[in-house]
């Protein structure tokens, strides 16, 4: 972490800015290693999604959080093999309903595999912050509906909820909370180490309720919650862990002229004081009379510098985070850390160097939709599976994957593309839970493709959307649209794309 002095900060600002300036020049040539990129549409129809994430280990499936339905219920969806399954794998009770609140947030816990744990963040029906434990039921793709509340933190405000969760590396559980709400922190929040308003949180949540974990700054006698790990930031819009180094990046909401971006290199970051609301990224805010400091001015203050930051020209307004590319896929977008503004829909990607942000290139016009059919709006959120491949959440109810041109318009990452719409059962056949097939493009496609029972009846909708160039995989796992399990029998699989329509037949054993 860099750590200013509040004076020296005050007085040399320009001098922060020519220092990054000079590291992003620096780094710069590093771009032309990175192959062209682009996006597949990977979900749509969904209400507001603004998260994406797998358990560990389950490279089929990303599970996706939507804020809040038209019921005001926040929904947990599953994608798999190309395709949104029917049933939830959670829905909430009734949630508050104002724009930062909902269903904010979720994290499968490290043991996932064996426990079946996973933790939610959202707001409820009073406006209460809750993190609530969950367990998976005996079907995979559902969970149990009953919840645990782990922690309860009461919001003054609608606004600034934070709601971002996840696992550091230490295994314990982390949680952005927001300052309370309203503008800039009237009640003095995110500097009051007594209050758990504007604070990272970290709490251990292998028992039944949660034990602070040892390491925690203001544990004990110290001064301070002890739940607390860091403190001073406004509204945390998507924090992350990089899963090969540990470092951990946030991602905080400025007020009305600073987005910034903070970093904590691994093992560090206990105590770390982030500035606001002494500080809105570099620039002076407001004074604070809960500053453990004694004052916002006090030259001794080891307020952290953002890693980077900038301002809400060109109708810039709200950052959101994302996460340091560390996927197989893209072997020299490693170590790219990906972000985004909300209100223009900006995308870009910088590395970490020396804590600051370098090197950081706009990538908006690259990540346009491969085939140009659609276009990704309000970035809400970013996501990452288990592979550690990347994903970007679209206000307008989309997901998509960040990807080459070369594997959307080749096969396998290069190559000439099929020759003609074809669709494939690969196997087994027959089948008793899990078929595979493949949909082969020679351009990229609306595509559709639908199950049909001997009597003519659709019963399920496997895929519909956009499908790149080159062999698609989907699958049927042998469900019904309605989420009930398909009985045996004879069955016909549609595909229709591009103007043309192909069947193949298949037959299901149980």
């Amino acid at each position: 972490m860099r750590r200013r002095s509040a004076l020296l900060e005050r007085a040399f600002p320009a001098a922060f800015f020519v220092a990054g300036l000079a590291l992003l020049l620096a780094a710069s040539p590093a771009r032309a290693q990175v192959p062209p990129l682009t996006t597949v549409r990977v979900a749509q129809g969904l209400s507001f999604p603004l998260y994406v994430t797998a358990p560990p280990g389950d490279t089929s499936r990303i599970f996706v959080v939507e804020r809040r339905g038209s019921d005001n219920r926040g929904r947990i969806k599953i994608v798999r093999n190309g395709a949104v399954l029917p049933t939830p794998f959670l829905t909430t009770d009734a949630l508050a309903s104002d724009t930062e609140q909902g269903l904010l947030g979720l994290a499968f816990a490290p043991d996932y595999a064996t426990t079946g744990r996973f933790y939610v963040d959202y707001t409820d029906a009073g406006g209460t912050t809750r993190i609530v434990r969950y367990q998976v039921s005996p079907d995979s793709n559902v969970a149990d509906p009953t919840g645990t509340v782990i922690l309860s933190v009461g919001q003054p405000y609608t606004n600034h909820n934070g709601g971002w969760i996840g696992f550091g590396p230490d295994g314990y559980l982390y949680i952005a909370m927001g300052d309370g709400g309203s503008g800039g922190d009237p009640e003095d929040r995110a500097q009051n180490l007594n209050m758990l308003l504007g604070k990272i949180l970290r709490i251990d949540v292998s028992g039944s309720g949660y034990t602070i974990p040892p390491g925690n700054p203001y544990a004990g006698a110290t001064a301070g919650l002890d739940e607390i790990w860091c403190f001073g930031l406004r509204n945390p819009w998507r924090c992350s862990f990089d899963r090969q180094t540990g470092d951990f990046v946030i991602a905080d909401v400025g007020q009305m002229q600073r987005e910034e971006i903070d970093f904590a290199p691994a093992g560090t970051g206990a105590g770390a004081n982030y500035g606001w609301r002494c500080f809105e990224g570099t620039l002076p805010y407001a004074s604070s009379a809960t500053t453990p400091c004694g004052s916002c001015t006090n030259p001794a203050c080891p307020f952290v510098l953002p890693s980077t930051e900038y301002d809400h020209s060109g109708g810039r307004c709200s950052i959101s985070g994302g996460y340091v590319y560390r996927g197989s896929a893209i072997p020299n977008l490693q170590g790219s850390y990906f972000y985004a503004d909300y209100c223009t829909g900006q995308i870009w990607s910088g590395r970490f160097q020396g804590g600051a942000l370098t090197g950081i290139v706009e990538r908006t016009a690259d990540l346009v939709p491969a085939g140009g059919l659609y276009t990704i709006g309000r970035v809400t959120s970013f996501g990452e599976d288990a592979r550690g491949e990347l994903y970007i959440c679209d206000s307008d109810g989309e997901v998509y994957r960040i990807v080459t041109e070369d594997s959307v318009v080749g096969v396998g990452g290069g190559g000439a593309p099929p020759a003609r719409v074809l669709l494939k059962v690969v196997g087994p056949l027959p089948f008793r839970s899990d078929l595979t097939l493949e949909v082969d493009l020679p351009v990229p496609a609306e595509a559709t493709v639908e199950v049909y029972d001997v009597t003519g009846r659709k019963v399920r909708t496997l895929h519909r959307g956009l499908l790149p160039a080159g062999r698609n995989g989907l699958g049927w796992d042998g469900r019904l649209d309605g989420g009930g399990t398909a009985p045996s029998g004879v069955y016909w699989l549609r595909l229709e794309a591009a103007g043309v329509v192909q069947s193949a037949r298949t037959v299901l054993l149980r």
